[in-house]
């Protein structure tokens, strides 16, 4: 069976109750495991986006390989995470805003408690042998109508920033909420990473706007097979698919109105 290469978007690596997380970004740390494992006996090989980018740059054959990627650098991307990737042995990419280190996280209750790691813990991140640190914007910056300079600025900004902090390179990028403008791949590429992701529907396999498929906190086996084979949203257009997902929200709308007792 052809295993393609897939690079998947994950976002916290904890167990965050829902009424915490209304977007459902955060995954918990065994369901993350059971993913991993899965591709592993799938036979995949992993890569940071670095790596990922220079295979494809050079027109390697890239069946069977992942590429994990982790959005926005939630703290417990250095307590959770790490220690997962380590046991595994499989390497990962975290993409971080500088301007908001140590923020609690916007996008989750502030009763979670959930907050992005300091820049003193992604430093510690950083010198993790399996992580990759990635730029995604010092301040979560949304790309989707930035004009070329102003995508460069804040690409190259943001880069020169951690670069400063890690003394290393940072060669990856993340587009925030996976948008961005025409003009961002050639800004990407000028200043001076090697690829910039998004996710969703959106992208192909050019190196300045590759694709990725985003887990969330509801996907279960049968959802993330799907995503790890690059099927899932072909699959969620037809017209099959549209109206279960009408059905469900229906069934759900009902439900709602039942009174309780």
């Amino acid at each position: 069976m052809r295993r393609p290469p897939v690079v998947l978007a994950y976002h916290g690596i904890a167990d965050v109750h829902p009424r915490h997380d209304p977007v459902r970004l955060f995954v918990g740390p065994d369901t993350l495991r059971r993913q991993v494992t899965r591709l592993k006996s799938r036979g995949y090989r992993f890569l940071t986006m670095a790596a990922f980018a220079d295979s494809l740059a050079s027109q390697d054959d890239l069946e069977a390989t992942c590429a994990l990627t982790f959005d926005d650098g939630t703290e417990d991307h250095l307590t959770n995470l790490a220690p997962i990737l380590a046991e595994l042995g499989v390497p990962g990419t975290v993409y971080v805003c500088p301007g908001l280190f140590g923020d609690p996280y916007p996008w989750c209750d502030p009763a979670a408690g959930v907050r992005l790691m300091t820049s003193e813990e992604v430093i510690e991140l950083s010198g993790q042998p399996l992580i990759e640190i990635g730029s995604h914007t010092i301040g979560h910056t949304v790309l989707g109508e930035a004009s070329a300079e102003e995508a460069y600025r804040e690409m190259a900004s943001c880069k020169e920033r951690l670069e400063e902090l890690l003394g290393e390179p940072v060669p990856s990028f993340c587009y925030p909420r996976c948008l961005y403008s025409p003009a961002c791949p050639d800004a990407a590429r000028r200043a001076g990473y090697t690829s910039a992701v998004t996710c969703g529907a959106r992208g192909s396999w050019e190196p300045f706007a590759l694709k990725r498929q985003v887990l969330h906190t509801p996907d279960g086996p049968v959802t993330f097979a799907l995503k790890s084979r690059g099927l899932y949203h072909g699959l969620r257009d037809t017209p099959p698919a549209r109206l279960a997902r009408w059905a469900t929200r229906r069934h759900r709308h009902r439900a709602e109105r039942v009174p309780n007792g």
